[in-house]
């Protein structure tokens, strides 16, 4: 876990361009960190120091960081000439940055992040610049130097990436239980609407089978129904007809007989006026019978007039008769009418049912994309799934890692326990610890002066490198990177190298930490990213652990 004091500014997967080498040169993406830690109180305010780390995602064993205080960036912007404040420097350092990521993008990126390695001088170290790049020079507006982790920087960052590790792990349990859940629901829900939809199909299919019928039977009553009364109809309209005939018949029967009688009458009449004339001289004898047969022809004109009277009665029935025929003919075109209308309905109703049918369509296919997009989303799922189970095996693997150090660690914690037992049990041992709190506090202050001492003397030896400038001797120089042609002032490295208070490390703190194995002070003739680029041409990846960090 990181100080609770720190205060984290940055933290980002940025570009770098590694230059191992003068010809081995590589692009990759590194994790940058920037933090403020607390460095205590001064008499005028809060202090606090700049934190940089870069470290490596895909190799946790890379770590390189940079603590600098107030009084480092004050020699660093003697140095490179830098026209900024401590307190403004972070922002204008993560706007660089920022730039870099930013230029990554293109395809000619004019700012970039350079780590090179430097053996020339007595302790190998990286050196992080950033770099401007134009037609004429590359320009490099601030140029840091790295250091390698320590054990216990390098334990730190591997237990933070540890709880990172197992705090996304239970992060991705919690995702992947709300996720089944979800599933569970949305199946159940499926299963659900299905079975909804098969209620409302089989109630769909009955009622339109209901219908059906229904329509059918009313459709039958209504031919029948309009077959009757059209039989009916056409069997009144024939009794009609044939009543009609017979009266017409019987009425021209009638007529013809009266007719007949008619002529008669005409005959005798011409008979009588014959025998008038014939009788002309019977006249007187027969006034009698003159008179009376006048009083016949009264009486025959009366019933012909009678006659007449009752044919021009029959001719009124005879048109009464015919418009009832008409009205007959009228009521049979509206039946046939009716008849139409029907059958227009009916192709109507069987419109309507064959629009259900499309509808009935339309919804099976509806039913067929849901059930697609289903077994779609079933196979995401399934993806996912899949995905899930790499991840915690990879997380599996790096837990059994992450289980083998906290065994070492627990091993260790158990010999503090156990020596701290044994300090608790022995209670004049406590004396002698104050005893040597003091004398170790006294030791401090003389490493205090020691250090004052040191510094002094490094100024003695700056001036006299300076002055041995002229005789030909060229000790280890660090020129600034703002110097041309080796115009600009040289600085000697003793200059630079950082004192343990410097690096942010107390006496307190040096107190704490776990003595170093004697290995780490040997010479080594190169820096850790060289020696891990060699060993990895000697022997194939992954098949021996870093050497910085043994089981």
């Amino acid at each position: 876990m990181r100080p609770a004091e720190a205060d984290k500014v940055f933290e980002k997967l940025v570009p770098v361009q590694l230059q191992l080498s003068p010809t081995e040169e590589r692009k990759h993406f590194l994790s940058l960190s920037v933090e403020l830690m607390s460095s205590g109180i001064s008499s005028t305010s809060f202090r606090k120091d700049l934190q940089i780390e870069i470290t490596d995602e895909d190799d946790p064993y890379i770590f390189y960081g940079l603590r600098m205080s107030e009084e480092d960036f004050s020699v660093l912007k003697s140095q490179q000439g830098l026209l900024i404040d401590f307190s403004s420097f972070p922002s204008k350092f993560i706007q660089l940055v920022e730039r870099c990521i930013s230029e990554y993008q293109t395809e000619s990126p004019k700012f970039l992040i350079l780590i090179r390695y430097q053996n020339e001088m007595p302790k190998p170290c990286f050196v992080f610049e950033i770099v401007e790049t134009n037609p004429f020079k590359h320009l490099c507006h601030l140029s840091l130097k790295l250091t390698e982790g320590g054990e216990t920087q390098i334990k730190k960052h591997l237990s933070l990436k540890l709880r990172q590790l197992k705090e996304e792990q239970e992060n991705n349990v919690q995702v992947l239980k709300s996720l089944e859940q979800q599933v569970d629901i949305e199946r159940k829900n499926h299963a659900q609407k299905t079975a909804e939809l098969e209620l409302l199909k089989c109630d769909f299919q009955a009622k339109l089978q209901d219908m059906q019928q229904l329509l059918k039977i009313e459709y039958q009553t209504e031919k029948q129904l309009l077959l009757q009364t059209k039989m009916d109809l056409e069997q009144q309209f024939r009794q009609h007809q044939m009543n009609a005939e017979e009266k017409e018949k019987s009425f021209l029967q009638q007529i013809k007989d009266l007719k007949e009688k008619n002529s008669q009458i005409e005959n005798h009449a011409k008979e009588a006026t014959s025998r008038l004339v014939k009788t002309e001289e019977d006249c007187n004898r027969l006034q009698q019978e003159l008179s009376s047969a006048r009083r016949r022809g009264a009486s025959l004109d009366a019933d012909f007039h009678s006659k007449e009277r009752t044919v021009n009665q029959l001719r009124t029935k005879i048109a009464v008769l015919e418009q009832e025929l008409k009205d007959k003919d009228v009521l049979l075109a509206k039946q046939q009418d009716l008849l139409t209308a029907a059958q227009e309905q009916k192709g109507r109703l069987t419109s309507i049912v064959e629009e259900k049918d499309s509808v009935i369509s339309r919804r099976e296919s509806a039913v067929k994309t849901m059930t697609e997009e289903l077994i779609k989303a079933n196979d995401i799922i399934r993806k996912l799934q899949n995905d899930i189970r790499i991840l915690n095996q990879k997380l599996k693997t790096r837990t059994d890692v992450a289980r083998e150090q906290e065994k070492v660690l627990q091993h260790r914690d158990d010999e503090i326990a156990r020596l701290r037992d044994e300090l608790n049990g022995h209670s004049k041992l406590q004396d002698e610890v104050v005893e040597l709190r003091s004398k170790n506090e006294e030791k401090e202050s003389a490493m205090k002066n020691n250090e004052q001492i040191i510094s002094y003397l490094n100024k003695q030896l700056n001036d006299l490198q300076l002055r041995s400038e002229t005789t030909g001797r060229n000790p280890q120089w660090f020129s600034t990177p703002n110097d041309v042609n080796g115009v600009g002032p040289k600085i000697p490295m003793s200059s630079l190298r950082s004192s343990p208070l410097q690096l942010g490390q107390t006496l307190e703190n040096r107190e704490n930490d776990e003595p170093l194995d004697p290995k780490y002070f040997q010479p080594k003739s190169y820096g850790g990213l060289v020696r891990k680029e060699k060993s990895a041409e000697r022997n194939p990846p992954n098949s021996k652990p870093s050497a910085y960090f043994k089981k």
